[in-house]
């Protein structure tokens, strides 16, 4: 059974999880955090587990795994975010470092403000790596802000200009619903899947079933979760996130 090594370069905001000697032919899932995250700390002892368990699992043996980060404060659209996804999936995609070999299959995995980047990288044709919807084999957002966010004035003091993108109703929002509308029919991305905590305070459910985007398929709600429990996997034997990471990378 392989090991999968750990690169952490935090001046990059990445860390990979890769087979040892390189990722050539593999398939890679990335992972992108929502607001003041970071590459690491939004997902817990996800990036632990799966460095454990993963290389004996008999679906995700075939991955590995990139854990993608920015700057909250530093960005100012969705656009910025899709444009740090697409740039080291192109990276991937090639072979480029730290990658160690072009990676063939690919699986897009985001946390509240990371999905609203990786829905604006679908409808965003231009900014697209070469063939990257043909290499695209998942897309699961998890507490993707359907509505926006009726707690994101509180964060404009430590937020940055974001932050406003957030809000319930804000252009940038109504925006890319339309973008995505738009482009659906022509892009054809593959599905979309929504996973939402029904004890989500932060994001909500209310009036989910009115805001589908297109190409979404019915969100799914996992009981007793909040925000950011949502992402932090407390165990691996008994983990309803593992499945449903399992189920976007099968």
């Amino acid at each position: 059974m392989s090991k999968l090594e750990f690169v952490d370069r935090q001046d990059d905001d990445l860390a990979l999880l890769r087979k040892e000697g390189g990722g050539a032919g593999r398939s890679l899932a990335i992972f992108i955090h929502g607001f003041l995250g970071n590459h690491l700390t939004t997902w817990g002892h996800l990036p632990d587990m799966l460095r454990e368990h993963a290389p004996s699992d008999s679906v995700l043996a075939d991955w590995d795994f990139l854990f993608l980060g920015y700057s909250t404060r530093k960005i100012g659209s969705y656009l910025d975010i899709a444009r740090v996804i697409a740039t080291q999936w192109e990276k991937a995609a090639t072979g480029k470092r730290p990658f160690g070999g072009a990676y063939t299959r690919f699986a897009l995995l985001g946390h509240s403000l990371g999905t609203l980047g990786i829905r604006q990288l679908l409808c965003a044709g231009v900014m697209q790596p070469p063939q990257m919807l043909n290499a695209l084999h998942s897309v699961t957002l998890f507490g993707t802000p359907l509505n926006g966010s009726s707690l994101a004035t509180y964060g404009r003091a430590f937020g940055g200009p974001i932050t406003g993108a957030l809000e319930p109703g804000n252009p940038q929002l109504r925006m890319l619903r339309s973008w995505n509308e738009s482009v659906h029919p022509f892009l054809k991305w593959k599905g979309v899947r929504v996973i939402l905590g029904m004890d989500d305070q932060v994001v909500g459910n209310k009036y989910v079933d009115l805001v589908d985007f297109a190409g979404d398929s019915k969100p799914a709600f996992l009981l007793k979760f909040d925000h950011g429990a949502l992402v932090k996997p407390k165990d691996w034997a008994s983990s309803t996130i593992r499945d449903e990471i399992v189920g976007a990378l099968q």
